[in-house]
């Protein structure tokens, strides 16, 4: 009887010690997917931003018929397009994770 009572003491120490360690990295992991996911909520928030600014420059007429003035606008419309499509993209990534939860 005494062997037992010392084998369960030594298991609840160890299963009390094992549950410290786990909940210890549950919150730590935790926290940090708090903080990533405010980085890339601020990161979403100044690529609209940009994607805004970028599409009122697009708007205004130009009147100048120059090669390379053409060719910026068109550069700067590709990236316009870019940045729409990596919002797209981590916002999709966003709403996966969100819908496993």
């Amino acid at each position: 009887m005494n062997e037992v009572f010392v084998a369960v003491i030594a298991v609840a120490c160890f299963l009390f010690l094992w549950a410290i360690f786990a909940t210890y990295y549950c919150i730590r992991f935790a926290r940090a997917l708090l903080n990533i996911t405010d980085s890339i909520e601020g990161a979403l928030d100044i690529l609209d931003d940009r994607y805004a600014s970028i599409s009122r420059i697009l708007q205004i007429p130009i009147f100048y018929d120059s090669n390379e003035v053409k060719q910026v606008l068109a550069d700067i419309g590709t990236s316009r397009n870019a940045i729409l499509q990596v919002a797209s993209m981590v916002g999709q990534i966003e709403e996966v994770t969100d819908g496993d939860i």
